[in-house]
């Protein structure tokens, strides 16, 4: 006999089942159909608790990006560096370990936004105004304690996040299925994407700007 969920927990196994399935094929491929069958609910629950499927998605995106952008405020703000470049540090590294953990659905989640998903398009939109801001703050407190040299703050930003992030992105999950690529390319490919050789090209970046007498325009 199917035991009946409560609204709350049919409303949650939706959700969760959303994020296994957008996980293998992007918001793209997801459909209300499929959703229902892997949830074992029927359709008119869907519609019940979410309306439409847009609607769904722009909830579902926010569900898997919000964890990260608590820990990355919480981060940002401990006490236990006392130095804004030592926040900054850490809260890179959190960033780090989230798209090292989440390559899938961030991969999917750039190809769902060119190819028209408009939860996709939503969330990559306001994307900026969210952890980026958090980095922006610190790299800004850092300027006020002199530890990172004068000039543009945004500047400084993309320089961080070029040598650290970028190369996570371009050798997310579409590098991973390239096995043509030659032996020298894959071993290039993996160094890009692991998790600890981000962070030391973290260390590296931070040392960087903190040298002293650096010029800045």
């Amino acid at each position: 006999m199917k035991v009946q969920s409560t609204s709350k927990s049919t409303r949650d196994v939706l959700l969760q089942s959303g994020l296994a399935l957008v996980s293998q094929k992007g918001l793209r491929g997801l459909t209300v159909r499929e959703l229902a069958a892997h949830a074992n609910v029927n359709l008119g629950s869907f519609v019940y608790h979410f309306r439409n499927r847009d609607a769904f998605l722009q909830e579902l995106v926010e569900i898997w990006y919000e964890p990260m952008y608590a820990q990355l405020r919480e981060t940002s703000e401990s006490s236990d560096e006392t130095s804004a470049v030592g926040r900054l540090r850490a809260t890179i590294e959190n960033l780090i370990d989230f798209v090292s953990a989440n390559a899938a659905f961030i991969s999917h989640l750039f190809a769902d936004a060119i190819a028209g998903e408009v939860a996709a398009q939503q969330f990559l939109l306001h994307l900026p105004y969210r952890h980026p801001q958090i980095i922006y703050r610190l790299l800004q407190e850092a300027q006020s304690e002199r530890s990172v040299p004068d000039g543009s703050v945004l500047h400084l930003m993309i320089f961080i996040m070029t040598a650290v992030g970028m190369p996570m992105l371009l050798a997310g999950e579409i590098m991973q299925g390239c096995t043509w690529l030659p032996v020298d390319a894959q071993k290039m490919r993996d160094l890009m994407r692991d998790p600890a050789a981000a962070k030391q090209r973290l260390v590296w970046a931070l040392a960087g700007i903190q040298r002293s007498g650096i010029a800045s325009e």
